[in-house]
């Protein structure tokens, strides 16, 4: 397909660095990687670094894929380093490599000591060289155009810039994604150490390699383009386990074939191309290799024919009703779906495929399966409350998945299930400053809170939501905050608590931000274009003061729900915090008396 276009082998460490610059002309689309994305390529980055404690689980390079170029000078893909700086435009390629140049500024930023690929390495990547500024007048690396960029140059590529929380007014669709994409790598890799970010990093930069294509003129750019994303590298992997599947079947049976592919297909939409890594996961096969692993899963299957009746099949329907679990047309069990709406709200990939399989393979005992998707569920989440890193959580799937092959009893709580004393404490450490900590997680949390509270399952898209803090986290020096909260630390200590927090709409929140407790009660309600009150707003609504008292009786509610959910006692770690806000309380009461 590339036949007498330059082409070269680069790695992520050469491709941005000099003479590269990058920028995406004005006729493509936004940005529109979500972190569901992102995930999965810090994921598969995660993976082929393999274990520290065991280097063979690595593999020596990873191939992220085919971008698409054209020189803006005409000129050719540089050979060697030079110093002229090169600019190209981006044809195909941008989401990889706009969500490459977020993760290696938040890595940067991350990153407090100096070594090979530290925090200034790292902000040479990101920013251009002086020739480059000189010449072109480009300040970073990779360029976006209009208010993408903008939102870039202030809160990503400058040094320092992803340790900063910024306040979105306005945004855009893209820009909402970028700062989702930014959050999520912060999350994930703000758990772990910094000798793994470090090998991470290495890996990155100097083993994991495009193939870039020049393409010299427009036209024949756009044709390319076409047919990379056609019939490219997102579905080379389902185009060649497809042929060869075709090739190991008689031809009389060919057909059949052929309808299980495109069910599955038409079934699971975009879902299909991740669909071939859970089913590796679920097999055991837990590597980037997922082309050789699913030729000896077939192998092992008996061949072709065998895998698509008896493995492919089953467990492309187990996983049309994970990704479906809200359809209503769909016939599953009513807890069961309840199950899959909470785990669907989560990124999926470390429970998705303990999930698959339980459902495929108890699809005849409709008990056990629910048993599953239950202890599924609450792992998932309590390991998202953990903040355990992406790798920890595959690790511990992979467990679950050993024990539902085996058909060993399941004993809710125990075995892969088990959440330890000091898993536990750490939860509820986490839980102090759950906000600050994970945003997306504390929203669902608040949500999953609201339907305990209402004691039914409300009908929502948490994109439709943000956190509110009713105390604001930056009260007015003569607000009635203050007044109610005069001690700083004390303040600060019931912002964050869990107790102080509310789902509300985003416009909701863009109008409540530092307003009076009565105003924000207006604003809480409601008005006729707003969706119903979730119940767990509904106790702020009705209170009539909202001091240090209201947070702690609060919180210790939602504590205890959270005990109820699934089954950990935390509500015993803010014990200080309670006595402090009745202390507080009493102060302030005795104060009041003596004025």
């Amino acid at each position: 397909m590339f036949s007498g276009l330059p082409t070269g082998s680069y790695s992520v460490g050469d491709l941005f660095s000099s003479p590269f610059h990058f920028t995406v002309p004005c006729y493509q689309r936004p940005y529109s990687w979500t972190t569901k994305e992102a995930a999965q390529l810090l994921e598969d980055v995660h993976s082929a670094v393999g274990d520290n404690e065991d280097p063979d689980t690595g593999d020596p390079d990873y191939f992220l894929g085919t971008i698409l170029l054209k020189s803006a000078a005409g000129g050719d893909l540089p050979r060697s380093r030079e110093r002229e700086p090169q600019f190209f435009e981006i044809v195909d390629g941008q989401q990889r490599l706009v969500t490459l140049a977020i993760l290696i500024a938040v890595l940067r930023d991350l990153e407090k000591e100096r070594w090979l690929w530290g925090g200034n390495k790292l902000d040479q990547l990101i920013s251009a060289d002086s020739a480059a500024t000189k010449v072109g007048d480009t300040q970073y690396r990779v360029e976006l155009s209009g208010r993408e960029q903008s939102f870039l140059r202030t809160h990503v590529q400058p040094r320092g810039a992803c340790g900063e929380t910024p306040t979105l007014q306005a945004s855009s669709p893209a820009e909402e994604r970028l700062f989702a994409v930014r959050e999520y790598f912060v999350s994930e890799l703000t758990t772990v150490g910094a000798a793994e970010r470090k090998r991470l990093t290495t890996y990155l930069c100097d083993r994991c390699h495009f193939v870039a294509v020049l393409a010299r003129d427009i036209d024949r750019a756009h044709r390319l383009f076409t047919v990379l994303n056609d019939r490219g590298r997102a579905l080379l992997r389902n185009d060649i386990l497809k042929a060869e599947l075709l090739n190991g079947i008689r031809p009389e049976r060919q057909d059949h074939a052929l309808t299980l592919w495109a069910d599955a297909a038409d079934s699971l939409g975009p879902n299909f191309e991740i669909f071939f890594s859970h089913l590796a996961r679920i097999h055991g096969r837990g590597d980037t290799k997922i082309i050789s692993s699913v030729r000896q899963i077939i192998s092992k299957s008996g061949g072709a024919e065998a895998f698509l009746d008896n493995v492919f099949a089953p467990l492309a329907r187990a996983y049309h009703c994970v990704c479906s679990a809200d359809d209503v047309e769909l016939t599953i069990d009513a807890e069961a779906r309840r199950y899959l709406i909470y785990l669907g709200r989560l990124s999926e990939g470390d429970w998705a495929p303990a999930a698959i399989l339980a459902l495929s393979k108890y699809q005849d005992d409709p008990a056990r399966a629910k048993l599953l998707l239950k202890e599924i569920d609450r792992l998932a989440h309590l390991l998202r409350l953990l903040r355990a890193s992406t790798g920890k959580r595959i690790r511990r799937f992979a467990t679950v998945i050993d024990v539902i092959n085996s058909d060993s009893p399941i004993v809710p709580g125990e075995g892969p299930f088990r959440i330890s004393r000091e898993e536990t404490r750490n939860i509820g450490y986490h839980l102090k400053n759950l906000y600050r900590r994970d945003q997306g997680v504390c929203k669902l949390l608040l949500l999953r809170l609201s339907d305990e509270i209402s004691r039914s399952m409300t009908v929502l898209d948490p994109r439709d939501y943000s956190v509110e803090h009713i105390l604001p986290m930056r009260p007015g020096a003569s607000s009635e905050w203050r007044r109610w909260f005069p001690d700083t630390e004390e303040r600060e200590i019931c912002t964050e608590s869990l107790g102080n927090l509310v789902p509300v709409t985003p416009r909701q929140n863009d109008r409540a931000r530092n307003q009076d407790f009565s105003r924000k009660q207006e604003i809480y309600r409601g008005s006729i274009d707003d969706p119903p009150v979730l119940a767990i707003t509904r106790d702020a609504i009705e209170a009539e003061v909202w001091t240090a008292s209201e947070i702690a009786t609060r919180e210790a509610k939602l504590f205890g729900l959270i005990r109820d959910i699934w089954g950990i006692e935390v509500d015993g770690m803010r014990g200080g915090f309670s006595s402090q806000a009745q202390s507080l309380d009493a102060e302030l009461s005795l104060k009041s008396g003596a004025a």
